[in-house]
Formats: structure tokens, sequence, C-alpha cells
């Protein structure tokens, strides 16, 4: 989405639930997504490299959309001046405060990749998913949405 900037924003939105049938290539919309490109996000460099060989290599003119997925965290503990504390020993007040911190984190991070795809002038969206388990909720979204092409970083050191 842009603002009218034309700079992306990303809005998270709270508390929706869906499901998609796992042998369909068709999204919620009844668009077909088969040819869509998936990239697996989070704030390290192979990122980077991740977005920028997708948008070179991954999309094609078929392509309707980048997904950038990102998988953060659930959030059990909440940095005080005292330290870490239970999210149920801090007031609700507190709670927000971080929880707008790392929204904003994710958004800056998130802008990034968006931009890229902007200059390439490729349609990208987000998904964001809250879990501790990042390789199994990858796993899982791939059979939800039946995601034919995922593309993921990795770091240099694994490719000896």
């Amino acid at each position: 989405m842009q603002n009218g900037d034309g700079l992306c924003e990303i809005e998270e939105e709270r508390d929706q639930t869906w499901s998609v049938n796992g042998d369909s290539a068709f999204g919620i919309d009844g668009a077909d997504h088969s040819n869509d490109v998936y990239v697996a996000v989070g704030g390290g460099p192979s990122s980077v490299d991740a977005v920028a060989w997708a948008l070179r290599h991954a999309v094609t003119p078929l392509t309707s959309a980048v997904y950038l997925v990102h998988v953060f965290p659930e959030v059990h503990y909440i940095p005080t001046p005292l330290g870490k504390l239970r999210k149920s020993q801090v007031s609700a007040e507190q709670i927000e405060s971080y929880m707008s911190q790392e929204r904003r984190k994710r958004r800056d991070m998130l802008g990034k990749y968006l931009n890229m795809c902007q200059a390439y002038q490729v349609q990208a969206e987000t998904l964001l998913i809250e879990s501790d388990i990042i390789t199994k909720a990858v796993v899982d979204l791939i059979q939800v949405l039946n995601i034919k092409s995922l593309i993921v970083g990795t770091s240099k050191s694994s490719l000896r």
C-alpha cells in the first residue's frame, strides 16, 4: 500500500483469521496465485539478497505479486528498567508501548524490501506471522497457501 507521498506503508491486521484450501492455487479473492513468488525475510543481509535475487530471477510477467513473509516471535516478556517481566506483570500501557515499538521496527525493516519491489515495478504484499517456531510457521504457510515458489536467504558460510 502506498501513502500520498508514494512511499510504501505496512498495516498489520489484528485478529484476522482465515484458511485456504491447500489443494487450490486460487486465493481467497478467486484469482490464480500459482505464479506468485513468496520471499521469507528477516532483518539480516541475506534477506536483502533473497529479495534482490527473487526480483531478478523468479519474477516473471505472469507473476501477479511478490509476498514478503516475515515471522516474528510471540511476545512473552516485556523489557522494563527492572529487566524483562512477564506480560502479566506489567500494565496494558507498557505492553502497548512495547508492541508499538516492535511494529515500528517491523514496518521499517519491511519498508526497505517493499521499496526494492517498487523500484522493479512489482506489486508486493507482506505476510506477518507471529510464531516462536519460524520453520514450522513457514512450512505451515506453504501448505495453507499452496505456495509453489518460496525464496529464502542463506548465510555465505552455509554455502561451503
